[in-house]
């Protein structure tokens, strides 16, 4: 028998991207927040690269620190924020290995 082993994500690195989806998931964790993001330049145009989240939006959330990434400003005590808003938004994504061995967005640098 022969195997071919998948790709587990785009490689370690740093990668021009746009903000493309958040989806609303529920894992073993609780509730959470798909973030995708697509290459938009270099070996890797067109993949998808992603961070999971919690739903939590509080100041020491993933999730807060992406939706400050991605508006380019900190959010306002009681302000709500629609992330479809910043769909399309451009910038670079940090790409790291997980203890799983594939890859996620550790962190976004919006792009003005």
């Amino acid at each position: 028998m022969k195997f071919t082993c998948k790709s587990s994500g785009i490689p370690v690195g740093t990668y021009p991207v746009k903000f493309t989806e958040a989806e609303a998931i529920t894992n073993d964790f609780g509730d959470g927040v798909v973030l995708r993001f697509e290459v938009i330049n270099g070996e890797h145009v067109g993949e998808t690269t992603t961070r999971i989240v919690s739903q939590k939006l509080s100041p020491k959330s993933g999730l807060f620190k992406f939706v400050t990434a991605l508006g380019g400003r900190k959010l306002e005590p009681g302000e709500e924020i629609d992330l479809t808003s910043f769909y399309g938004v451009q910038g670079l994504a940090i790409v790291a290995e997980t203890d799983s061995g594939s890859s996620r967005v550790e962190s976004f640098v919006r792009m003005s």
